[in-house]
């Protein structure tokens, strides 16, 4: 049996599943899309109530997501897959990239910030989390990323084709060095695209990619006011957002992509229940 020092193989799984990765080799050829509207009225509200008790604007509406998706993804740890070498793995931890912008400028530095949560963490653990990493990312000259890729770009062409074959081969066999893993933001449960930041209100889907292990990437749009019609033609005005959600396939069946979807939908549109902890027996 396989060994990575990230993530451990996957032993129970269904015929169809196991014989994915031999039909489609890459993740590029297993990309599903699917676009997600969900009502935020009522996060909208949580989140407002959460700066008032704590007398300043301490909490955002990215925060709530965020713990959102810890949630789903303990209760579903099959998003927690990767496939690699034509094995399935789980991933040790649950752990997300985005991008902290200084500001709105053209020529702003970007920096990729990743967290790490625990399964069973509450809204207000991973709303700390999430403060941390933004102020200093806010704070920081250069990224970890930023300083190895001009590492490598220092190297004459041939010598870094050559380093970066060798490194997607380390990185199949689960061998790649903790310390680029943890740097490219690439190996990571999700990568989250805010741009709602930057004002998108219908988030284009983002393909995935081949170097790392990230098998789900999530675009978020701007929160927005829509009318919204009832069974009687009533007219209501609720605060919505739109995810574009990219997956590999192979990781997973359809049935369980959409279940999961639906946790994270029920979550942001009851965002009390991210208050309290996940139900251990849930989490399967």
């Amino acid at each position: 049996m396989s060994k990575r020092n990230d993530a451990v193989a996957v032993t129970e799984l269904k015929i169809f599943n196991r014989v994915f990765p031999y039909l489609m080799k890459r993740r590029c050829d297993s990309l599903v899309y699917y676009k997600l509207d969900i009502e935020m009225t009522n996060a909208v509200q949580f989140i407002q109530k959460k700066n008032h008790e704590a007398g300043e604007r301490k909490y955002r509406i990215f925060d709530l997501i965020m713990a959102a998706m810890t949630r789903t993804v303990a209760l579903r740890p099959a998003l927690n897959r990767f496939i690699a070498d034509y094995e399935f793995w789980q991933r040790n931890e649950i752990s997300f990239n985005f991008v902290v912008k200084k500001d709105m400028h053209e020529n702003s530095p970007e920096r990729n910030t990743i967290v790490r949560f625990e399964e069973d963490m509450n809204f207000e653990e991973v709303s700390s989390i999430m403060r941390q990493a933004i102020n200093s990312a806010m704070r920081v000259e250069e990224n970890e990323d930023e300083a190895l890729i001009k590492f490598f770009l220092r190297m004459p062409k041939w010598l870094l084709k050559l380093s970066t074959s060798i490194l997607k081969r380390w990185d199949r066999k689960g061998h790649l060095p903790k310390q680029i893993r943890d740097a490219d933001g690439l190996h990571v449960t999700s990568f989250i695209a805010n741009l709602g930041s930057i004002n998108i209100p219908n988030p284009p889907y983002h393909h995935l990619y081949e170097w790392g292990t990230t098998s789900l990437f999530l675009t978020l749009g701007r929160l927005h006011r829509t009318t919204i019609l009832d069974e009687n033609d009533n007219e209501f005005i609720k605060d919505t957002i739109q995810l574009g959600i990219t997956i590999d396939e192979r990781i997973a069946e359809g049935f369980y992509f959409m279940k999961a979807l639906r946790i994270l939908q029920e979550h942001l549109e009851n965002p009390e229940l991210l208050e309290d902890r996940p139900d251990p027996t849930m989490m399967k």
